[in-house]
């Protein structure tokens, strides 16, 4: 039949029945390149950058590595795989009408069969990667954890059953053409989709409220959470274009729609699980900052008591020790609490030994009493108020009732 047509006449029939007053253009046509690649370069900048800070804590800094930075590396390798594949069908991602018959070749639904694989992939293990993180963090939660197990059971079917209907439906069976039916499918996994990515962005909320942490901390780990907000309106307008694919003839650029947001969703979700190690990353630096610009006073205290031979030296040693004595006798003023009071001496120090020993700022405890801070005393109650050290303000009675206590896991990674 094909062999009976003159050459060349595929190539001038429209895949699609434009609107009317709509002229077919073959040359020059309306695609989505562009927008493709401008999504697909800046949301995976930002996965990979986020992945690479998200490796460097785990490995160097907090050491706690674990299944879920597996399944993010995996995870993104996927991606990465989806996204060369989009670039290089690009150029199709124009109005069907504005796309010649003959492009539709079975190397071009070939292609279209492994996105399909290798994007459902992606979006599985990102899912993964979320709840893994949420399993460690919250584990000592009995019913925590079943909720995680029921997010991955619900992620593992929608990939399994994706994975079936798109051999079933695309995969040429003999003397078969090879092409994609999997349109109402592709609606039903998007709407399962949407569902999985509400589910996973509310259940961590709920735990993380009730943690006894200060109110302002607990807005910040729920904030971490909540970026995943991006990736459920992602999916959610994701099945909004699946859905119009079953309505609409303009199969081609709403299918390069839906594939520009599953790059959205998948780099999301990557990202989101990379937040909270990303937020241990910064207060590592955070701390190093603190201790280089200490360490820079003091060597310029050096230099200038050098110049001074000597004397401001003795004048700037003079008024930093008057200087702590007076926070000190203010600490204890406001505490209700007099210098008398048995506690523990204190001295000054550089900002990594605060970092180290979560004290309070500018001091750090010393086996050896200090003679310039001899009479300086803090009790129990000061410290924990200046610290913010959980223990020592639950034993000096000022923890919630109902609250429970912040897993080590979540308190070294955010």
């Amino acid at each position: 039949m094909a062999s009976s047509l003159p050459p060349g006449l595929l190539d001038m029939i429209p895949a699609g029945l434009p609107p009317t007053g709509v002229q077919p253009n073959f040359i020059h046509p309306v695609t989505l390149g562009k927008e493709i690649i401008a999504v697909s370069v800046v949301s995976s900048v930002l996965a990979v950058a986020l992945l690479c800070t998200r490796l460097y804590s785990t490995l160097r800094i907090t050491r706690s590595a674990w299944y879920d930075d597996i399944t993010s590396v995996l995870a993104t390798v996927f991606a990465l795989a989806y996204i060369a594949l989009i670039i290089n069908t690009r150029d199709y991602s124009r109005h069907s009408w504005d796309l010649p018959i003959s492009a539709l070749t079975s190397s071009f639904f070939k292609i279209i069969l492994a996105q399909a694989i290798i994007g459902a992939s992606s979006i599985l293990l990102s899912k993964m990667s979320i709840l893994l993180l949420l399993y460690r963090l919250f584990a000592p939660n009995k019913r925590f954890r079943y909720f995680v197990y029921i997010g991955l059971l619900w992620a593992i079917l929608t990939f399994c059953t994706s994975l079936v209907v798109a051999l079933a439906l695309c995969v040429p069976r003999p003397r078969e053409a090879f092409i994609s039916l999997q349109d109402i499918w592709a609606v039903v996994q998007g709407a399962l989709n949407v569902l999985l990515d509400f589910y996973i962005l509310y259940i961590p909320v709920p735990i993380i409220w009730k943690l006894q942490m200060g109110r302002n901390r607990k807005f910040g780990v729920i904030a971490i959470f909540m970026t995943g907000f991006v990736a459920c309106v992602a999916s959610v307008l994701c099945l909004a274009f699946k859905a119009k694919l079953l309505a609409s003839s303009d199969t081609s650029f709403n299918m390069f729609r839906v594939q520009t947001l599953n790059i959205v969703e998948t780099n999301a979700a990557i990202m989101v699980a990379c937040m909270p190690a990303c937020a241990s990353f910064r207060r590592f630096f955070s701390a190093q900052g603190e201790f280089l610009s200490d360490l820079k006073s003091r060597l310029l205290s050096v230099r200038i008591s050098l110049a001074r031979g000597g004397k401001g030296s003795s004048n700037s040693k003079d008024s930093s020790n008057a200087m702590i004595m007076a926070e000190a006798g203010e600490s204890q003023v406001k505490s209700g609490t007099s210098t008398n009071q048995a506690g523990r001496n204190w001295k000054l120090e550089n900002a990594y030994s605060r970092e180290k020993h979560s004290l309070p700022s500018q001091i750090t405890a010393n086996k050896e009493q200090s003679p310039t801070l001899a009479s300086v005393r803090l009790n129990t109650t000061d410290w924990a108020l200046a610290s913010g050290d959980l223990e020592k303000r639950e034993k000096a009675g000022s923890s919630q009732e109902g609250e429970e206590s912040l897993p080590s896991s979540l308190d070294k990674m955010v």
